[in-house]
């Protein structure tokens, strides 16, 4: 506490602060994070809280850098700030990435391989997306903050005419091949990040609302597309059936393709036909994806 004031003076005297909090890891309390560290809240250890929210009083833009291994939240913080960038634990070359980043001489291209719920009282998730019986389709209150695969760009996209390669697929050695494309609508260099996720409409057992099948990072220089094709085996498709080993099932599937699971641009659905089956212990576990000039 003794130090928040000469941060504070620091930044009253900067034309942008960047304020850095997060974890100490360690194992069994040994930290803040980290085997047998588990956690009740999403609130910043200590009183990094209350350096951060002193920093924000003085006007002046701040920038958050988390280095953490778990998500947070910053206390409404989030609404104040001029942008804040998850770093996890990024080694010894961390500060150079993140100056790299932060000065725009590089494309922030990394994405959230989770979730930053909006209070902890979301955590676990729930899909049921119609339990009330009013009719309301989700309870809004609930959910993330930030979704899976969630990232922002100093540039835009657009995510456009998504074509199946065929309607329907075999089940035994059938691929999935989507296409659509991407387009940078800014004015600078970028790197979209096109995301594809999966529903199984119909199974024997439930499943999620939205899986993550494949992805791509696709360099753009700005008002250039380029024709993005994703190739999903449909060994992919599979789950752990009731017996207790992977199978792949006919039906409908739903293809979304997103910038974030959150944050969906494009649908449509494929057809699996065939019998259900057992998948083979050396089954095909990679997508691919290709990109062409538009």
């Amino acid at each position: 506490l003794d130090m928040i004031p000469s941060a504070v003076e620091a930044a009253k005297n900067a034309d942008v602060a960047i304020v850095c909090v997060g974890d100490l890891s360690g194992i069994f309390q040994t930290g803040t994070v980290g085997e047998g560290s588990d956690a009740d809240t999403l609130e910043l250890p200590g009183v990094q809280q209350k350096l951060l929210d002193a920093v924000i009083e003085t006007g002046k833009p701040v920038i958050v850098v988390i280095s953490s291994g778990r998500p947070y939240n910053l206390g409404g913080a989030e609404d104040r700030i001029a942008a804040q960038v998850m770093t996890f634990f990024s080694g010894q070359e961390g500060g150079t990435a993140l100056a790299s980043v932060l000065t725009g001489a590089v494309e922030p291209s990394g994405r959230l391989t989770l979730s930053i719920p909006h209070n902890v009282g979301a955590a676990p998730y729930f899909y049921n997306h119609s339990f009330k019986s009013s009719g309301t389709p989700i309870a809004r209150h609930f959910g993330s903050r930030y979704p899976f695969g969630h990232g922002l760009s100093y540039t835009t996209f657009d995510y456009s005419d998504v074509k199946l390669e065929n309607d329907a697929v075999d089940i035994e050695k059938g691929t999935v091949r989507l296409s659509f494309t991407v387009t940078n609508t800014g004015d600078r260099d970028g790197i979209a990040v096109p995301q594809l996720y999966v529903r199984d409409e119909i199974a024997t057992l439930v499943r999620p609302v939205k899986e993550l099948k494949a992805f791509g990072k696709i360099a753009l220089k700005p008002g250039t597309s380029a024709r993005v094709t994703f190739e999903v085996p449909t060994d992919i498709l599979n789950f752990t059936g009731y017996e207790g080993y992977r199978v792949v099932e006919p039906g409908f599937f739903t293809l979304m393709i997103g910038a974030s699971s959150g944050d969906i641009r494009l649908k449509t659905r494929v057809e699996v036909i065939g019998k259900r089956r057992k998948l083979p212990a050396n089954w095909r576990m990679l997508s691919a994806t290709l990109t062409e000039k538009a």
